[in-house]
């Protein structure tokens, strides 16, 4: 799997350098207009946003096709694809974490309650999302993929809402919506590995 990591990094690497400078400036924009820590939820995931886009780029340029004749199944191919979407989601989510907390810092603003609300939002969104868009990145073709893409977000958005303001909006409502994400996440891998494998197996 690390083969299959490097080469789904090599094609998004261009693309990562410029995110770290386009985090940077929204850090300080965004300190200008509402808090520093909705940087958090936006790197994370456009970082995850990153790796979804991956499929598509191994449909459009015959890799699918390429990697069926290989000695590699397709259970190890979506795997290689969940790992993708932590690795880049959690790099996203530490450089939006170090660009808020530094920009916050300098304000003298600095206020943990927001801070834990807006990472568990970061992190409810990211595994929320991915757990639906990997798999119909799979099964869906490009369009129908992109309005997947567009749909999850704002769908994942609502469950964290769904979650936390009936418990009050207290901070362990919040860590409730996140570890619902994160299992959200685990039984989509689960079921896409399964689901992709047989219809590898079935043609």
């Amino acid at each position: 799997m690390k083969g299959l990591l490097l080469k789904d990094f090599y094609l998004c690497c261009s693309v990562l350098y410029l995110m770290v400078p386009v985090v940077a400036i929204l850090g300080v924009a965004l300190s200008l207009l509402v808090s520093t820590w909705v940087l958090v939820v936006l790197s994370t995931v456009m970082f995850g946003m990153i790796a979804v886009s991956t499929i598509n780029m191994d449909r459009v340029s015959g890799w699918q096709k390429v990697s069926a004749v290989l000695p590699l199944s397709r259970a190890r191919v979506v795997d290689s694809k969940y790992t993708l979407y932590l690795l880049l989601s959690g790099a996203g989510f530490l450089l939006g974490l170090v660009v808020g907390g530094a920009v916050s810092g300098i304000q003298g603003a600095f206020d943990w309650a927001t801070m834990g609300i807006y990472l568990a939002i970061g992190v409810d969104m990211a595994l929320m999302a991915g757990s639906f868009t990997i798999p119909l990145s799979f099964l869906l073709g490009e369009e129908k993929n992109v309005l997947a893409v567009i749909l999850a977000y704002p769908i994942a958005a609502a469950a964290f809402v769904g979650i936390v303001v009936p418990l009050g909006g207290t901070a362990l409502a919040c860590a409730l919506a996140a570890a619902v994400g994160a299992v959200c996440y685990l039984l989509s891998w689960m079921l896409a590995r399964k689901g992709l494998a047989a219809r590898e197996v079935t043609g």
